[in-house]
């Protein structure tokens, strides 16, 4: 009782009341941010971009490099919710560590980069449940859907949907369901995970030695070497995305200011472990005559990976446990994303914030969830038409959820006397980590804009081999195109539009933090050892409280 006391109290402090209720453990908070981050739907399904660009040894080179780099991450952005644990945290972060005059467009900028970043890894974990679906009928022969057809891309469509609504459903329910799910979550995914690679491993007839693994390079992407070495992080990097799911959930769990980083640093090195054995072990079952065969197959290649080492029936046992880690992945991610539109619109940013800003009678934002579960459903609708274009609204997800983590740990940097430490603090180490953080979030967003194939003007002639046959070559030009820069740089503009026509006039942020708990304790703990206040000792403490407050004037 006494911790949910200091929680609710500190909330106060940082300018909201206690609406959602505060019902998840330990555990259920790092569920989460453990499967949103699943290998069953971010690893597995990108094998076939691994082995297209870089192969086996990039990708078991790559994989722990870029772990440590999302650890320097989650540790900066685990030291900010622990001083600032609020729902939809971020965009509140950056309000706070930007200062007054900068914290309105700080904190708008960050929140619709975050709002449409989890949209995209939102849609995009969906279509892979629908992938995985429909996965099953073409391994199986069906006649009907066929890999690449327009009846397969709406079969995937649907059952994306479906997925959706299932998973709004559950997100629906109050903190006991949502608790028990969020472990369940877990499980299913660790479990999952221990089924699909030992059973292939074992039973495959292929078994490449580590050794070869680590020297076996390939690039089928048409670009130069350098260019393949930069893009092969990209499996890496679209895994590691959505972990602050932790911090948005922190308005719902005891003691958020320390089990919030405790959740994000515990998932992302629970990730690194298990996404690293699933890595070898389905890599070392693959037979290297094969590597562009499956690179070729696109997402079908994890299937065709299962079909050649353990026949045709038990990989579609396999695709069973995906699309059950599938729903799991998608519920973390609809809470995760919920929670931020329900903070968001708590500040009157959204369209609609007072209609949105309502919770049903468990006490979730239950409109908010369906919500989401529409605008997901807007954004797969292109994918019915043209995957290329639905794949660069995917890789917007994780740039415009990077931007988002990126924004606020700059604000920490630079803004390092202004810094109120929490109950976890990197100390002396802040600073260093946080410039990391920095510099491995703007290489990751710049590497996920990058073209990932050459579209070759060669290899679309006419009869005569030397004509250039313009209609093709512009078709596979623009099936090949990367558009997340040109989805990223249109999301800024617009936000940026809006903000200078209209936004800056009535959006003033959230609250920011005008009592700094920490802060007090601290100076308490001070003056306890000194034995004695002296009588300076009010304007001493106001001046402490000016180089820490933050939201008041002086800054």
């Amino acid at each position: 009782m006494g911790v949910a006391n200091d929680d609710e109290a500190r909330l106060q402090q940082l300018g909201y009341k206690q609406q959602l209720k505060r019902g998840l453990d330990a555990f259920a908070n790092f569920g989460v941010a453990f499967s949103v981050m699943s290998e069953p739907t971010s690893v597995m399904p990108l094998i076939y971009q691994g082995l297209g660009a870089g192969g086996p040894q990039a990708m078991l080179v790559s994989w722990p490099i870029i772990s440590v780099l999302s650890g320097c991450v989650g540790a900066s952005m685990g030291e900010i919710v622990s001083s600032y644990p609020t729902s939809g945290g971020l965009y509140y972060w950056s309000a706070s560590l930007a200062g007054p005059k900068w914290a309105p467009f700080a904190s708008y900028i960050t929140g619709y980069f975050n709002f449409l970043g989890l949209a995209g890894i939102n849609a995009g974990t969906a279509y892979a449940f629908g992938q995985f679906f429909v996965n099953c009928f073409i391994a199986s022969g069906d006649s009907v859907v066929v890999e690449g057809s327009f009846v397969s891309r709406v079969v995937t469509f649907v059952a994306a949907v479906a997925c959706l609504v299932i998973s709004g459903w559950l997100a629906s329910f109050g903190s006991k369901t949502v608790n028990i799910m969020s472990k369940i979550c877990f499980w299913v995914n660790v479990i999952g995970v221990a089924v699909i690679v030992f059973w292939l491993y074992f039973d495959s007839s292929t078994k490449i030695p580590v050794s070869q693994l680590f020297s076996t390079w390939t690039n089928f992407t048409g670009l130069p070497d350098t260019w393949a070495a930069t893009i092969s992080v990209l499996l890496a990097c679209l895994t590691y995305s959505g972990y602050d799911s932790a911090a948005h959930l922190a308005e719902e769990t005891a003691n958020p200011a320390v089990q919030g980083p405790k959740s994000i640093l515990v998932a992302i090195g629970s990730t690194f472990f298990t996404g690293y054995i699933a890595l070898y072990f389905i890599v070392a079952t693959i037979d290297p005559s094969i590597y562009q065969d499956i690179y070729d197959a696109g997402s079908y290649g994890l299937m065709a990976v299962f079909v050649n080492g353990v026949g045709v029936n038990v990989a579609i046992g396999f695709n069973v446990i995906l699309l059950l880690a599938g729903i799991t992945t998608v519920f973390g991610l609809l809470l995760t994303h919920a929670r931020m539109t329900f903070a968001f619109s708590r500040d009157g940013a959204l369209p609609g914030s007072k209609w949105l800003h309502k919770l049903n009678a468990n006490q979730v934002p239950e409109r908010a969830t369906w919500v989401i579960v529409l605008i997901n459903t807007l954004i797969l609708v292109p994918s019915i038409f043209s995957s290329p274009i639905f794949t660069a609204i995917n890789s917007f997800g994780v740039i415009g959820t990077y931007l988002a983590y990126l924004l606020p740990i700059f604000l920490r940097v630079i803004r390092n006397d202004k810094f109120p430490r929490g109950p976890f603090n990197l100390g002396s180490w802040g600073v260093p980590i946080g410039v990391i953080s920095i510099l491995y979030l703007s290489f990751s967003s710049v590497a996920l804009v990058l073209p990932t194939v050459y579209t070759d003007p060669n290899s679309y002639t006419l009869a005569d081999n030397v004509t250039l046959d313009h209609d093709a070559y512009v078709t596979a030009y623009l099936t090949n195109f990367n558009w997340a820069p040109v989805v990223v740089v249109g999301v800024y503009l617009i936000a940026y539009f809006f903000w200078v026509v209209s936004a800056h006039k009535w959006f003033t942020g959230p609250p920011i933090d005008t009592e700094t708990h920490w802060a007090k304790e601290a100076l308490n703990q001070k003056e306890a050892a000194d034995g004695s206040v002296h009588s300076n000792t009010g304007a001493a403490k106001d001046d402490v409280m000016e180089d820490v407050t933050i939201g008041e004037v002086k800054l």
